[in-house]
């Protein structure tokens, strides 16, 4: 098993030296789209790491990580990473040949509306800071970006819908690099959906209500933090699905809160707080609820982690 976490470590250390390539500009952005195009590697390394884990073989888990570790080398350094190409299914995109356009400033606000009470939110990052924090507006957005950013804000009756982005394209420079800074109402029950695509996460929910976060952080790292259990948003568990993809991610949730925790770790390293006591599992799915576990009002966490280290710890 240490071989394993060793492995691991390593598979991190290769997707760091990467994006460390792309942030200065040794390796171009558009390298990702090579690595995706290899996804069938994944469900070869996923095989592989079954097997192991069913022959108790820590050898051949390892090797499942070393497939991945070849996949993303061959997709970096070997594979052309030509702007001209196509990627077809399931990673319909064309990169552009011409050069990026420059990133431009952005500034936009909703003010608070009494009557709202609830909302739905979809916040799309892209390439660069990805911050979400609680504010006093309905919702605000700003930042820069090399494309047209979305800001869309809509209310009927009691209810908002908020969708929030850098804007679509190609991200396939470091110059396109971009921010987006966004605040949701903290007066509000949200439904929160964020894509992160390749960014830095800075997501402080601790002062939201929560009905429900959904949380894709594609090639990213960072931070996710969440307060208290709003009683009035849930008769039990608050749904929190988080897919990690390839990513280095800390859940910081406060102390004290009662939490149940779904893992499905993949080829991931997953370490959580010593509060969390396992009430359920099997090799490679798990749950564990934290000491004094009420469900009366609780975060339910689901974790598909991917290649990823994941840590959840108090606060």
């Amino acid at each position: 098993m240490e071989l394993k976490r060793a492995a691991e470590g390593l598979t991190l250390v290769a997707v760091g030296l990467i994006l460390l390539g792309n942030t200065l500009g040794m390796i171009p952005w558009g390298v990702w789209w090579n690595i995706l195009s290899l996804w069938p590697i994944l469900l070869v390394a996923a095989g592989v790491d079954i097997i192991g884990r069913g022959t108790d073989n820590s050898w051949l888990r390892v090797l499942s990580s070393l497939v991945v570790i070849a996949g993303l080398v061959y997709g970096a350094l070997v594979m052309p990473a030509s702007t001209e190409r196509s990627i077809e299914w399931p990673f319909v995109m064309t990169l552009p040949s011409s050069a990026t356009t420059p990133t431009k400033s952005f500034d936009f606000s909703e003010p608070h509306t009494s009557a709202v009470t609830k909302g739905r939110a979809q916040v799309k990052g892209g390439v660069g800071q990805l911050n979400i924090n609680g504010g006093t507006a309905l919702a605000t957005s700003s930042g820069r970006s090399p494309f047209t950013p979305v800001f869309e804000v809509g209310v009927s009756g009691n209810e908002a819908n908020v969708d929030l982005s850098m804007g679509d394209g190609s991200w396939v420079s470091p110059r396109d690099v971009g921010r987006l800074d966004v605040t949701l109402d903290r007066d509000v029950v949200w439904d929160v959906e964020i894509d992160a695509g390749v960014s830095t996460i800075d997501a402080d929910l601790s002062k939201l209500s929560l009905s429900k976060l959904v949380v894709k952080s594609g090639v990213s790292k960072g931070t996710i933090a969440l307060g208290e259990v709003d009683s009035i948003a849930t008769d039990g568990g608050v749904p929190v699905m988080l897919d990690t993809g390839v990513s280095s991610i800390t859940v910081r949730i406060k102390r004290g809160e009662s939490v149940r925790l779904h893992v499905d770790t993949g080829l991931s390293s997953v370490n959580k707080a010593s509060e969390f006591v396992e009430v359920q599992g099997t090799s490679d799915k798990k749950v564990y609820e934290t000491e004094g576990f009420s469900d009366a009002a609780f975060w339910d966490i689901t974790l598909d982690a991917g290649i990823s280290s994941v840590r959840i710890e108090f606060y």
